[in-house]
């Protein structure tokens, strides 16, 4: 674990290092084409600016004791019907899980994703959701999360 780096919540001012962040994911999931990539962030830097404020999309970020934003994490919260698994219908869904390379396998991660755990708990959600890529599956199941039965259509 590194005890050098502290995490803490992104406010407006940390727009351009969580859209640095999630270039930094699309790129390393294969993404590379620049156009698009750029493109990606504009709609990115709207989007932060118009959900930080509104408490929408609440963020964290791994900060080295240089002030170097190294990895990031987010969550929003969809409202759904209240069902018999989740009487609130309130569901967190968790993204933008990132860490650089130089950073990875120190725990940096793991503990973005417990402040996010704990603040969900904080909130009284009851239930969180997340994409797992093949990197990040083992942490989150070591989390308590589980395979599901959901499904996309595009």
């Amino acid at each position: 674990m590194s005890d050098d780096i502290s995490i803490r919540q992104s406010t407006v001012a940390d727009i351009p290092d969580l859209v640095r962040l999630r270039r930094a994911m699309f790129e390393a999931m294969g993404f590379d084409e620049p156009a698009q990539l750029d493109a990606v962030d504009r709609a990115a830097t709207s989007y932060f600016a118009r959900t930080i404020p509104a408490d929408e999309f609440i963020g964290w970020l791994a900060v080295t004791a240089a002030d170097i934003v190294v990895a990031s994490g987010g969550v929003v919260i969809d409202q759904h019907p209240p069902g018999p698994h989740n009487l609130s219908g309130k569901c967190g869904y968790i993204m933008n899980l990132v860490t650089l390379p130089a950073y990875q396998r120190r725990g940096v991660a793991r503990r973005i994703m417990q402040a996010i755990v704990a603040w969900l708990a904080d909130q009284g959600i009851q239930r969180a959701e997340l994409h797992a890529t093949d990197v990040g599956r083992s942490l989150y199941e070591e989390l308590g999360f589980v395979d599901s039965n959901e499904m996309s259509l595009f």
